[in-house]
């Protein structure tokens, strides 16, 4: 910076120039002023064990200027660290590592005295609480190859654990129906599908369950109450009518029987056994024509294996 001194204004000029290298001198030991001569130092430990740390991060800042500073530093195998060329005056010292719990404190710092090595005492941080959908999870795969080795009791006893432990989730019920459904305790199964089914009314799968099982057991008008209230739209399985159909017939209900099959027919055009058990209910009504159509799209799409296909050529062969 230049300051010419002219005929007019040279007392005013002197003094912008001495206000203006005031300020510059300023602004720089401003810039400046955490540095210094004073260090601090000593080692940092696990506060359980007291062993040494290393690669703990230490940063050191000086609030009073802005909380500028040296920059960071880190610990070495021995646990040991140093922060040098600071100021006189009060620094913030931070000291952080992953797993530990970033610890903060404040410390007086003389360029001209001897401070005293540190000991720094890291606490480690508590482990995460377990996650329940984790542990859920890996309970009901547990569960579920015990189910595939037929070993329904220890599954039982999971699902059990499960539903005392998680009381509020509703889809262990369903599962401990299965368990003894799968033992052939098919009256402990609807006991459970109906406390399910209770517990939560809009579980489609649930209600069809229930259906299916109490049709097994002969509670035909049950299960026909039950199945007959589900939106057939959501039924994937054309067993679930089929069964209801099937009961139907064996109540000697052959057209209520045909509904039902129709039903099935409509939903799942491709599956070969609606064809088949309507064709057998038209014929205990009487209705040849209706019988041989669906007989004959019976035999036409039925897999080679099917059981009910020799049956039905036989029926179809005496309709010549």
């Amino acid at each position: 910076m230049r300051c010419n001194q002219s005929t007019r204004g040279r007392y005013v000029m002197k003094t912008s120039c001495a206000v203006a290298a005031v300020l510059m001198l300023a602004s720089s030991g401003f810039a400046q002023d955490w540095r210094g001569l004073g260090r601090v130092g000593g080692k940092v430990v696990d506060e359980e064990t007291g062993q040494p740390l290393e690669g703990v991060t230490v940063k050191a800042m000086m609030p009073r200027s802005g909380n500028r500073g040296p920059g960071e530093s880190k610990s070495d195998a021995k646990g040991e660290w140093a922060v040098g060329g600071l100021a006189s005056g009060e620094w913030a010292l931070d000291f952080a590592r992953e797993g530990y719990e970033t610890r903060s404190l404040s410390v007086a710092v003389s360029e001209g005295g001897y401070r005293r090595p540190m000991e720094i005492r890291l606490k480690k941080k508590p482990p995460p609480p377990p996650d329940p959908n984790a542990e859920i999870k890996a309970k009901l795969t547990e569960a579920a190859a015990k189910m595939n080795a037929k070993q329904y009791a220890e599954a039982r006893a999971i699902y059990e654990e499960l539903s005392a432990q998680y009381p509020e989730v509703k889809q262990f019920r369903p599962l401990i129906a299965r368990t003894y459904y799968g033992e052939g305790n098919k009256a402990a199964a609807i006991e459970h599908l109906r406390k399910a089914a209770a517990d939560d009314p809009e579980n489609l799968e649930v209600r069809l369950l229930l259906g299916t099982t109490l049709m097994e057991e002969g509670k035909a008008a049950e299960a026909r109450e039950i199945l007959s209230s589900v939106d057939e739209s959501k039924i994937t399985d054309p067993a679930v009518l089929l069964n209801i159909g099937i009961g139907l017939f064996n109540e000697n209900k052959h057209a209520e029987a045909v509904t039902w099959f129709g039903k099935a027919i409509e939903r799942f055009p491709e599956h070969a056994d609606g064809y088949y058990y309507r064709g057998v209910s038209y014929i205990s009504l009487g209705k040849t024509a209706e019988a041989k159509a669906d007989l004959e799209k019976f035999v036409s799409i039925a897999p080679p294996d099917a059981p009910e296909l020799a049956t039905a050529k036989g029926i179809l062969a005496t309709m010549k």
